[in-house]
Formats: C-alpha cells, structure tokens, sequence
C-alpha cells in the first residue's frame, strides 16, 4: 500500500498540467488528499472499536483502489479532485486499521521491535517506488492510465493480504468497555511528541530541493535516499531496544540526535555534508517514532486501541501539513539557517514536556486536565 502510495508522487504533477492546471492547483491536490484523510479519522477510529478492524481495513484498500482508477477519467479538474479526496479517505482507514490491528496481533513484550518492523514499509516504498514510477512515464511517454491500473493492481496485491490477516477476537468485557470519544487524551503526549517531529520531516520533504538550488548543492535528492535507508534500519533496531530498557531511554536521545542534525543542516552548503545530515537525521527520527508509538499503544486498552491511533497517526500527518505550512510562510524572513534553527528546538520540546509530565508525576499517557 505504502508503494502504491508513492508510485503517484512523480506522475501527479504531470497529470494536473495535463488537465489544465496550474502549480497551485498541484499543491492543493496534494493537500486534499492529506486534509481528507485526516478529517475523518477520529471518526474512523471509533468505527475502529465498534465495527472491527479488518473491516476498515479492507475497506480503506479497496476505496483507495477503485477511486484511484477514477483518476483515468480524468473529464475535469474538479473531478481530479474529487477522485483524490476520496483516495485521501481510503488511504486514512487503511493506515489506521494497518497501525491498530498490528498492535494488536504485537505481544506486548515485543510491541516496539514490531512497530520497528512494519516501520521498514514506508521508507522502502519511498526509496524505491518514486524512481520506478518516474521510470515507467518516461518509458511509456506519458501513458497515465496504464500508470494508475498499475497503482490500483498493487493495492489489490494488498488487499489480497490483508483478506489473510486473522483478526484477534475481543473479549466480551473488553467490548462492553467501548468508548465512544472521537480523541484519546491517553496519547497526549506521544501525540504531541511525533507532531513535533512531522512538523520538521514536512518543512524538509516539501522544501530540500529549494535549500539545494539555494545552497548550491547538486544531487540533494540523494538526501531522501540516505534519510530512507537509515530508517530502514534504525526503525526495527530502536524498536527493539524499547522493548529492553524502556521507550523513555531510547525516544529522549533520538530527539537529541534529531535535532542535532538540524543545528547542522542549517550549516551545510556541500552534498557530503548534507548526506551526514541525513544518516543522523534519520537516525533520530527512526528511533524515536518507532519508541515513541510503542508508547502511544502501551498506555491505551485493547478497545480504545483504535480512538487512540486515530488520535497519533492524525497528529503524524498534521504535523507534515503545518510544517511545510509555516516553513513557506517565514522562509522569506528566516531564511533556511534560522528555520532549521528553529525546527531544532522544535524537535526537543517533547522533551521539555516530558519531564513536566514526570514533575507532575502524571503517566505518559494522561493529560494534565485529567
């Protein structure tokens, strides 16, 4: 799914000029996607609970699926749209039951090392799917509807999966303990934690390759291949490791490395040492998600499990929104040094909050109002 997510990344740009739009029409259809996939996923997230997860989980598949081959209409813009915006819901009921069943299939002993794992997915599909896909349009000359049956046939491939997934039955306790919030105050700070983190992942995915032409550094798309393959393993190895000595030991220094390659970043003007950046970066980043949303599912029971995720992973994608957000709007004043100075003590304010939560002597998972 994570592949047939990124195989558009190339080709939807193209396809918009295509049908008569512009680079802000680009930029809103990619902004749709993410704002319908968030928007409805507190609600999802109760359905979660109450409805099952493989449901959703099927569901979300195959919307993102059928939707994607309305692309190959293509009769009008609007209806580009419109066809994008139901992906984006597709997409956010396939992730949310993606992330809710795999922790629940977890052994909590081993909750973090297989949030690791399945961690591998999304910067493997990024490395990879992209070039294929950019390879593919060049080959074909531009052939988009043999493009988008490839993407809707590699979610089928998935869908075909996710029908094998047995999922866990709940206790009839658990059941009757349902809760019918649209948010979980039990994620509170691991919320805030992965917000703050998207919101600098978001600044550098939409921006890196303007700090590039600024900075005068050739090949910074070599940047996302260095920041990919150190997720790939850092990922499942942190996991891991907040299995054995505890989530707080391991997210804490991943948000110091993190922001540590920020504080250089801001620095860099040659690629050699703008792909440093990126290992330490993804070093950081990597392993303080995968700690940090082993967190997130050890404080909420099996039957809020689904409010819970709904309540983390929105925060996750709305941090990559706000980021790329605020970081266009000041990149004129602060220029990328300050911005990325900034993004710095940004990723080390889940720190703060943590000991003001360990000063108050609350669990990671309650809320000061509580």
């Amino acid at each position: 799914m994570f592949f047939a997510l990124d195989f558009y990344i190339p080709i939807l740009p193209f396809y918009v000029l295509k049908a008569r739009g512009s680079e802000v029409s680009i930029g809103l259809l990619m902004g749709i996607f993410t704002l319908f996939s968030v928007l409805l996923r507190p609600f999802q997230g109760r359905k979660l609970d109450t409805g099952g997860r493989k449901k959703l989980l099927l569901s979300g598949i195959a919307l993102y699926a059928l939707t994607g081959l309305g692309l190959i209409m293509l009769p009008s813009l609007p209806l580009l749209f419109l066809f994008r915006a139901l992906q984006g819901v597709g997409w956010g009921a396939f992730l949310l039951a993606f992330n809710t069943i795999t922790l629940d299939l977890a052994p909590p002993h081993r909750r973090g090392e297989v949030v690791g794992l399945v961690g591998i997915a999304p910067p493997l599909s990024l490395a990879t799917a992209p070039i294929l896909g950019s390879y593919l349009m060049a080959s074909t000359e531009g052939n988009y509807s043999m493009l988008f049956i490839l993407a809707a046939l590699v979610a089928l491939v998935s869908f075909l999966f996710a029908s094998l997934v047995r999922e866990p039955k709940q206790e009839k306790g658990q059941v009757q303990n349902i809760t019918r919030a649209l948010f979980s105050k039990k994620v509170l700070f691991p919320s805030f934690a992965v917000l703050c983190m998207t919101f600098n992942l978001g600044a550098i995915l939409a921006f890196l390759p303007l700090f590039g032409e600024a900075r005068n550094i050739e090949n910074i798309g070599s940047f996302f291949s260095v920041f990919a393959a150190t997720l790939l393993i850092s990922r499942p190895l942190a996991g891991r490791l907040s299995d054995r000595v505890g989530r707080e030991k391991v997210f804490l220094p991943a948000l110091i490395i993190a922001s540590s390659a920020l504080i250089m970043l801001s620095a860099v003007f040659s690629i050699q040492l703008a792909l440093i950046c990126a290992f330490i970066l993804g070093l950081g980043f990597g392993s303080a998600h995968s700690s940090i949303m082993a967190l997130a599912a050890d404080s909420l029971p099996v039957m809020e499990r689904g409010v819970g995720m709904a309540t983390f992973t929105a925060s996750f994608d709305l941090g990559i929104v706000i980021g790329s957000v605020i970081f266009g709007y000041f990149l004129p004043w602060l220029e990328f040094s300050g911005l990325f100075l900034v993004g710095a003590v940004i990723m080390i304010l889940p720190i703060m909050a943590y000991f003001i939560f360990k000063r108050f002597k609350l669990k990671l998972g309650e809320s000061l109002l509580d």
